[in-house]
């Protein structure tokens, strides 16, 4: 290429245009543009169906364009035996001069052309096209090493022949409308290139089941019938279905439609039944359950598009998978462009199937990706905003299915309060959480609206299972003192409280970690703060032993508020990491540094009180020091933990039980 603009030494200046060398941009293009080579078939149905979409649309003022004749489709013809695929419209059809304009200009657009004009005499109910860039025709040389092109335009007195292999040239001629074996419009014939056996990627084009499977991809709603010849044999029978004797099967030939043109979210939302909906989401998803819910939204103005989503019935294996496909399906004019478009969606909602159709979207020219744009982040918070005011209103209106899908898919709307922090308020309205307080499912509005008298903050603890946070000792203060605690057993319910330092305007509060003082709640008790400093300071010599003899283990033995029945629990320091975190990074790859946590006795378990007596008898006693391991041990037992050193237990177990007996 030159450069625009050269200065001489004269210091004029010229103006020229860019210069070209067409056989390598043709080239760059070809291998260059698209990444999937099937999408070519994608790209000439659609220039067929504008095509179509012309003619349809002129005839409406011109009934000789079609004369009449209204029977629309694109055929596509397959023939292995001289690795040819023709694909056939009876669309506007081109002039000579339309055909060296369009196809032997490229990135010319005859769609965008015919679009222009309409706009700018503001012509209504004008179709919409799908072509845009003028590039789509030149993928057929990605399987062709020649195409072939004919095509006769009603009114003109000549038909016209195109023929190119590919280079920097084609030709063009002149020819009788009644030489073609078509009628009005176009028909192009790819001369296919060998099927390379050592590329993986590699499909017969010239295979009518693989075509079949191209066009329910890419081009299963273009409006107009995608049609082949299909054959199929037949031979007469009895009454009992036997083949009849002497007769001999017959070859029948059956021209079949390969996409449904079921374009569901174009059609008005009541017109729509629940199997229409059904049969939708199985032929989108390949998922043979039923959809639990849905949302069918038209967006109008400035940006236009249509969505229609589905909330399957279960959640899919993979839901938790960074390798899954996620995301909504993507198409332009009823077009297929993507299936796996995760700008449209937030992460959380991720489970959420269905596809957004709009003309706006800026593509990149192959039409196989979506390019950064306000718009998608436009889409995307539109969508996020309508789903959770959905399933707020779902959870107030309909308690029993939003608890079904709540269990199914509540784990990853969760991930929203680290994803999606400027819609924490209406994720909030939103969640459930299992609780101290009865088996069912608790709204974060009940558990604020029940707080204790002088509760000031929402406690919370996590864990691997609901059953061991049930049962963990760490909750017994709490349940003497009438205060709900928030059961937290999934994976991510970590991130959740490390994100959100507050819900429903509540701090959050771990009820394993750091000091807790819940005389707040309630009548104070002078006894009882009395007594907790008289346990501190009778057990002092005992917890400095037990310190001592556990400091690999543990960070401090202390006296603990928070048993009443138990004889011990660990907690976490106040900015200490919790098991579960660090299991969680682990589980990342990410190896967390150790943290010791913080062994807390009961002084009123009769252990804890024998344990006092063995060491004012003799406080170098090794009893000592094998129970407080054994006070570990089972401190971790009892929230599900998993001991470093089984063996090790085992041991310490069969010592005391020798002893024993």
């Amino acid at each position: 290429m030159s450069e625009t603009t050269t200065e001489t030494t004269n210091a004029a200046v010229e103006t020229r245009n860019f210069q070209a060398q067409t056989q390598k941009l043709l080239e760059l293009m070809i291998h260059s543009v698209y990444a999937n080579r099937e999408v070519f078939l994608r790209e000439l149905i659609s220039n067929a169906s504008d095509a179509i979409d012309k003619v349809r649309f002129l005839a409406l003022t011109d009934a000789s364009l079609t004369d009449g004749d209204s029977d629309f489709k694109i055929k596509l013809v397959p023939n292995a035996d001289a690795r040819t695929l023709t694909i056939t419209d009876n669309g506007i059809g081109m002039s000579h001069d339309e055909v060296v304009e369009h196809i032997g200009t490229i990135a010319h657009s005859g769609s965008e052309a015919f679009a222009s004009k309409l706009a700018e005499a503001k012509t209504a109910d004008a179709p919409e096209l799908i072509g845009r860039f003028g590039l789509g025709f030149y993928s057929a040389f990605m399987v062709a090493d020649s195409v072939t092109l004919t095509t006769w335009k009603k009114g003109e007195e000549t038909a016209v022949r195109w023929h190119s292999e590919g280079g920097g040239s084609y030709t063009v001629e002149n020819i009788a409308p009644d030489s073609l074996p078509h009628g009005r419009g176009t028909s192009i014939t790819l001369h296919l290139k060998p099927v390379d056996t050592e590329d993986t990627d590699a499909q017969d084009f010239a295979n009518g089941f693989v075509l079949k499977q191209i066009v329910k991809k890419h081009s299963d709603f273009v409006a107009f019938p995608v049609v082949m010849d299909e054959s199929r044999t037949e031979i007469d029978r009895d009454d009992e279905g036997k083949p009849v004797e002497g007769a001999e099967e017959r070859t029948i030939i059956e021209e079949n439609t390969l996409n449904s043109m079921k374009a569901l979210w174009t059609r008005p939302v009541n017109d729509i039944s629940d199997d229409d909906h059904a049969e939708f989401y199985r032929h989108l998803t390949h998922d043979w359950g039923t959809p639990s819910d849905r949302m069918h939204l038209r967006v109008e103005g400035m940006n236009e598009y249509t969505a229609l989503m589905y909330v399957p019935e279960r959640a899919p294996m993979d839901l938790y998978s960074r390798e899954a496909k996620r995301g909504l399906s993507l198409y332009v004019k009823h077009v297929f462009i993507s299936d796996d478009v995760r700008e449209l969606m937030p992460e959380y909602l991720r489970f959420i199937r269905g596809l957004v159709d709009s003309p706006d979207l800026p593509l990149n020219v192959s039409r196989e990706m979506v390019q950064q744009h306000r718009l998608i982040g436009s889409i995307r918070k539109h969508l996020a905003k309508k789903w959770l005011g959905h399933f707020a209103k779902q959870l107030t209106n309909d308690r029993e299915a939003y608890e079904k899908f709540w269990t199914e898919f509540g784990a990853a709307i969760k991930e929203g309060f680290h994803y999606d922090a400027p819609n924490k308020a209406k994720i909030e309205k939103t969640v459930l959480f299992r609780t101290t307080k009865g088996d069912g499912w608790r709204s974060l509005a009940e558990i604020v609206e029940d707080m204790a008298e002088g509760q000031e903050d929402l406690f919370y603890l996590t864990g691997d299972s609901l059953e061991t946070l049930k049962n963990a000792p760490q909750l017994e203060i709490f349940a003497s003192k009438g205060v709900e605690v928030l059961l937290l057993a999934d994976a991510i319910d970590e991130v959740l409280v490390g994100n959100a330092a507050d819900l429903g305007g509540k701090a959050l509060k771990s009820a394993s970690r750091g000091d807790i003082d819940l005389d707040a709640f309630g009548e104070k008790s002078e006894d009882a703060e009395e007594t907790k400093t008289e346990d501190s300071e009778a057990l002092s010599p005992l917890l400095e032993t037990l310190g001592k003899a556990l400091e690999e283990r543990v960070e401090k033995v202390q006296v603990s508020a928070r048993l009443t029945d138990s004889a011990a629990c660990l907690v976490t320091p106040e900015n200490g990491i919790t098991p579960q975190m660090a299991q969680m990074f682990k589980a990342m790859g990410q190896e967390m540094p150790a943290s010791k946590r913080l062994l807390e006795i009961n002084p009123s378990h009769p252990l804890v009180k024998k344990l006092v007596g063995v060491h004012e008898k003799d406080a170098a006693d090794d009893r000592i020091a094998t129970f407080g391991a054994l006070l570990v041990d089972q401190a971790v037992l009892s929230e599900g933990g998993q001991l470093d050193n089984p063996h090790e237990f085992v041991r310490r177990m069969a010592e005391v039980m020798t002893a024993a007996l």
